[in-house]
């Protein structure tokens, strides 16, 4: 039988002939060194030039090893009292542009914006609540209500330059004693880059730019870096999309930048400014059953849309040129960590229509906290501070003024049961609009004031408590049991305030 390989014409008897040649050299090699037949091999002596074998270690089974540690998936550190998000580490189809980008991927956020190519205002729920029921902070200090005028207007998103976010922590429940009472959703606290020291001047400059469908444009540059003890941050993003309904289209242009010095004793202090031109089109009617609809857009009926902006024509908008100045001062000490905080905003609006301007607002906020973090015992961590905030509009810089101070607890009762105990402190003060905006009067005719002064204060006790189950079974691991009960109060109820 002649054998061929695969592919050509040459027999295989050359190939088995080289191998069993290559079989011969390699077994006369291996009996060459073989004793042979019924002789014995040498036995080998244990001397100096030939060390003893050395003995295996037994086989030792250990105890049982538990290892605690905080959950960690996506760069999201998970524990029963806090989501903590680290955006710039945050894996999602995309880039993120903005905080509502990474809120609405959260099960505990409720997207409610008509589109998010066009973020506005109080675009997301908090475990059911809205903006003005849950709190929204920069670096632990509240965001006051901006805007105001036909609707909430109370935050919005699209405002916090995303390059200037070291992370994004999650509170959910009304537990924490250093927020306000009106935390009955919980409470999102966005906390800006701290300083990185250099040994070096270095400078890095980063630019993004994508490309979508209905003309949506998103350009963002950063340069950070810094020398020694000094360090900064700089951003620029622009934003345009056409809008996924009909008038819908969004401009946006914002500035920030960051200085900041380390201290010593790991200390440090930054200030931190931004500024943004922002322009949206208000969505018009597009309902099938009325006067303006367009099949090129997606239907948005009547009963949706305010009567003044249901006409395509008006070209109906809202311009606005917000601005802040926060300052933030870090600095340990031998009685604890200090953490003083203060800001200064400010936004204007104007609701226009091709025919003219209809509304025009403005409101400035601004705020300071004080607090000090330290250890009464190796499980006790404590904070106690104060911290006060106000509130006004063009025709008063007044409207209200919030004063508090707090305490916290958290203890570590055993390695699998801490609690967290809390008191907090308000006085309010609020000028209550007292016009008939129908009449043109007031609405209490007894008192013939444009405001009434109101003044309301409450102590509210706090506290939240978590039990490990890590211990009691394997299938329980990464499970906890987790109880609070506190009190939830304020009396700013209406959208003005």
């Amino acid at each position: 039988m002649n054998l061929r390989m695969f592919g050509t014409d040459r027999p295989l008897h050359m190939l088995v002939v080289g191998l069993c040649m290559l079989f011969i050299v390699t077994t006369q090699g291996i009996a060459a060194d073989a004793p042979k037949t019924g002789e014995q091999p040498e036995a080998v002596s244990e001397t100096a030039d030939a060390p003893k074998i050395a003995e295996q270690p037994k086989a030792a089974t250990l105890e049982e090893i538990t290892v605690h540690g905080e959950r960690l998936k996506d760069n999201i550190k998970i524990t029963p009292g806090a989501i903590v998000i680290n955006p710039e580490d945050y894996k999602k189809a995309g880039t993120p542009h903005t905080v509502l980008d990474i809120l609405k991927d959260r099960a505990i956020f409720d997207f409610r914006g008509a589109s998010d190519l066009s973020p506005t205002n109080d675009d997301v729920q908090m475990r059911g609540f809205d903006t003005r029921q849950f709190t929204t902070a920069v670096d632990g200090l509240a965001i006051q209500k901006l805007g105001g005028h036909w609707g909430g207007h109370f935050v919005d998103y699209s405002l916090i330059p995303m390059e200037q976010i070291g992370s994004i922590e999650i509170l959910p429940g009304p537990h924490s004693a250093l927020y306000e009472g009106k935390s009955f959703g919980g409470v999102l606290n966005i906390k800006t880059k701290a300083p990185v020291r250099r040994e070096t001047p270095e400078a890095k400059f980063n630019a993004t730019t994508s490309y979508a469908s209905l003309g949506t444009s998103d350009i963002s540059m950063k340069m950070s870096g810094g020398s020694g003890s000094m360090d900064y941050v700089l951003g620029f993003r622009e934003y345009h999309t056409d809008g996924y309904l009909k008038n819908n289209d969004n401009d946006l242009s914002t500035v920030s930048a960051r200085m900041a010095w380390l201290l010593p004793n790991n200390g440090y202090m930054s200030l931190l400014g931004s500024y943004t031109d922002k322009t949206e089109g208000i969505t018009c009617e597009n309902d099938p059953d009325g006067n303006f609809y367009d099949d090129a857009y997606p239907v948005v009926e009547r009963g949706d849309v305010s009567g003044r902006w249901r006409d395509p024509d008006l070209n109906a908008r809202r311009e606005k040129k917000p601005y802040s100045i926060r300052f933030n001062w870090q600095q340990p000490s031998g009685i604890g960590r200090w953490t003083v905080g203060a800001y200064y905003t400010y936004e204007d609006q104007e609701f226009e229509t091709d025919s003219g301007l209809l509304a025009e607002t403005e409101w400035s906020s601004l705020g300071a906290k004080i607090h000090n973090e330290f250890r009464l015992t190796d499980n006790h961590l404590v904070t106690v501070g104060m911290d006060a905030a106000g509130l006004g509009n063009d025709t008063s810089k007044a409207i209200v003024r919030t004063l508090a101070g707090f305490i916290q607890d958290c203890w570590y009762i055993t390695p699998h049961l801490s609690f967290t105990p809390g008191l907090r402190y308000e006085k309010i003060r609020i000028l209550w609009n007292n016009e008939n905006f129908r009449s043109g009067g007031y609405a209490n005719p007894d008192i013939q004031e444009l405001y009434v002064t109101r003044h309301y204060d409450k102590l509210m006790p706090k506290a939240f408590a978590t039990y490990d189950l890590d211990g009691l079974a394997g299938f329980l691991r990464d499970t906890s049991v987790s109880v609070g009960l506190s009190k939830v109060w304020t009396p700013r109820a209406t959208c003005e305030v």
